[in-house]
Formats: structure tokens, C-alpha cells, sequence
């Protein structure tokens, strides 16, 4: 998942893996370190070993590479609050978060926060069919994000009990939230 992204290409042995797969890895290995705040641009060049221009080259910032870190945990996540996502495949990357918790819970807690739900709200929007590109996120995207990243932050910290099972089962009842239709 998110920190299993391969160092090298699996097509053809030896080669380096992508220079975003290496500044992604070395995002990820610093989260395991220290709070999201705390990491510098400096400290992502320096675990990477690339340099400050190549950087820039692939990202915009340290949020731009959260962003790509996070992008299968927000797709599955926006795939769930479309309705439909496989429940193993959210399942699987519930039980990602849960096993990476300590992590989980300080980015959740971090000035992250705010990008991860606005991404997460656009990616909802565009996998439930109910944005384009030049259309504002609806107000129920934002809503759902909002609730989905509500429910993990909440049993990431431990303060609301449930197994990786009724988690998974939570994400997904999400996708009522389109409709207005909470009984169904």
C-alpha cells in the first residue's frame, strides 16, 4: 500500500524505481520518524537523495507528496462513498491503516488534515459521478469526506471501538449519504 511502493522496477531488474516512487518512499519512511510538520523539503531531498531542482520537478511541496503517499488509501476510500468498491478491496486498506495507526493518527491530527479532506471530497465527487472538472465539489462530497475521515480519526485514536470489519462496513454506508437515504 502506501509504504509497500516498490524500489525497483519490477519489469526490468536493477532498474531504479521512478523519482516519485523514491521521494514517496522517503516521505513515508520520515512519517514513521517524526510529525508531518516536522519534516522539511530538505529533509525529503536529503532521505531521497535527489536534488532540490528534482524535486520541484516532480512535486510542488511536501502536501503534493502526502497526496501521491495517500492516493490509494483516498481512492479506496472514494470508492467506498461511490458504492462501489469491493468490500475486500476497502477491507484491505482499512486493515492497512489500522496496522500503521500510530502514523495514521498523526497525520490525521496534523495541519494535513484540511488537504486530505479536500482531496478526498473531490475524489468522492468525481467517483460518485457528481462533479467535472470545472464544477465546484458538491456539498454532500465535502459532508462524507468529512464523515469517513471523522469515523478513522476517531478509531485510529482509539476512542471509538470497532473491528477492522464493522470499520470497513461504516466507509461504505457512507455512500447512502449521495442519496439522503440512511435506511437503506
Amino acid at each position: 500500500m502506501v509504504d509497500d511502493i516498490m524500489l525497483s522496477s519490477p519489469s526490468v531488474p536493477n532498474r531504479p524505481a521512478s523519482t516519485d516512487a523514491v521521494i514517496i518512499n522517503a516521505f513515508v519512511a520520515l512519517t514513521f520518524e517524526r510529525r508531518y510538520a516536522a519534516i522539511r523539503i530538505a529533509d525529503l531531498i536529503a532521505r531521497a537523495g535527489v536534488g532540490k531542482s528534482t524535486f520541484y520537478e516532480h512535486f510542488r511541496g511536501k502536501d503534493a507528496v502526502l497526496l501521491a503517499a495517500m492516493q490509494p488509501i483516498l481512492l479506496a476510500l472514494a470508492t467506498a462513498a461511490s458504492g462501489r468498491a469491493a468490500r475486500s478491496y476497502v477491507r484491505d486498506v482499512v486493515g492497512h491503516l489500522w496496522d500503521r495507526r500510530s502514523t495514521g493518527r498523526a497525520i490525521m491530527d496534523s495541519t494535513a488534515a484540511p488537504i486530505l479532506h479536500r482531496q478526498l471530497a473531490n475524489a468522492i465527487a468525481t467517483h460518485g459521478g457528481r462533479a467535472g472538472a470545472d464544477e465546484a465539489v458538491p456539498i454532500a462530497a465535502i459532508g462524507i469526506a468529512g464523515a469517513q475521515l471523522a469515523m478513522l480519526s476517531a478509531w485510529l485514536a482509539g476512542q471509538a471501538p470497532a473491528t477492522i470489519d464493522a470499520m470497513t462496513d461504516g466507509l461504505m454506508a457512507c455512500s447512502r449519504l449521495w442519496y439522503g437515504d440512511a435506511a437503506s
